[in-house]
């Protein structure tokens, strides 16, 4: 398989080759020089097919192949709100063979539980880069009564606990906790430890009256969303939960990608290079214009530095709602 140069494309960057399996140098070598020894690289999707986290692989997954030369892998490892998948990664020989998405806060809310014991810890992980994020929502049917966010929180006020919102596991928990603290509503949680691929079906199909998740829910149309956790240009006149009179929700999801802990930072750079570009692919830059996502465009530095804030502000949102 033919040898690239990423920094041949980028002038400031430092040389770091990508060679097929058929290169003769030592492991440790291959290493220092940013090399991905393996003929495909296998991408943990951590959660369900159609989910936000398959959404936003797929969408990189043609551009990052054709700039590595390498075909991506892409493995579903899900349960246990994604502990299995990053468990797996976790687990994983460091040669940039083996590579997963990661969504924030999910991983922060799984490592952060106290006395939770999920088998890693989130800051273990090499954080290659995050490429999008999108407020946090709550997402309804089309044909659901609710047709505004007080709609939404006075059927709760009136009926303690029979408004039912569904979340990806612990995460939508603390989330659905963080709009119960800032409205006063009380609301039944319905854990997914699938994702959001299947959240959907449960609130379109009226077994489930909402969803709490990013704007991954919106794909494929069945669901729109009453109030942002953020203000966000891409949703015209959506309110946020603090323009609509309930001050105090702020948490956002994000997405990137990860390698386990110990991966050289040669080749964590050449990762991050890769991701870069893509990011930069007309395709994927059209497919995003089409889409809720503020995108991101991260140095590896950048990324760790961003990983540390989302930690601090789940670590925050964690003790507030107990």
């Amino acid at each position: 398989m033919a040898r690239w140069k990423l920094a041949a494309a980028l002038a400031t960057a430092v040389p770091l080759v990508l060679a097929g399996c058929g290169n003769n140098k030592d492991g440790d070598a291959a290493a220092a020089a940013g090399e991905l020894d393996c003929h495909t690289v296998t991408v943990i999707v951590p959660y369900s097919p159609g989910g936000g986290s398959d959404q936003q692989v797929r969408r990189l997954q043609s551009a990052i192949e054709d700039i590595i030369d390498k075909k991506l892998n892409i493995t579903y490892q899900t349960g246990g709100d994604g502990s299995v998948g990053w468990n797996a990664l976790a687990n994983a020989k460091p040669d940039g063979c083996t590579i997963a998405n990661v969504v924030a806060p999910n991983i922060m809310t799984l490592s952060e539980q106290s006395g939770s014991d999920v088998g890693f810890k989130a800051s273990d992980f090499q954080y290659v880069a995050w490429t999008e994020y999108s407020p946090n929502m709550i997402l309804v049917g089309k044909n659901s009564k609710y047709s505004t966010i007080k709609d939404f929180i006075d059927a709760a006020k009136a009926n303690p606990g029979k408004v039912t919102v569904n979340g990806v596991g612990a995460t939508g928990q603390l989330l659905i906790n963080e709009v119960q603290q800032a409205t006063g509503a009380k609301f039944s949680y319905v854990p997914v430890s699938g994702g959001v691929g299947d959240m959907i079906p449960q609130v379109a199909g009226g077994h489930v009256d909402a969803a709490i998740t990013g704007s991954s829910g919106l794909q494929g149309g069945q669901l729109h969303p009453l109030a942002l956790s953020a203000p966000s240009d891409k949703f015209g006149d959506v309110p946020t939960f603090e323009e609509a009179g309930y001050p105090g929700v702020k948490l956002v999801t994000s997405w990137g990608f990860i390698l386990p802990p110990k991966t050289p930072d040669a080749i964590v750079k050449t990762w991050n290079e890769a991701v870069q570009k893509a990011l930069d692919d007309p395709k994927v830059k059209e497919a995003y214009d089409k889409l809720q996502f503020t995108v991101l465009h991260q140095d590896v530095a950048q990324a760790r530095q961003y990983f540390e804030e989302q930690l601090e502000a789940t670590k925050k949102a964690l003790a507030a709602t107990g």
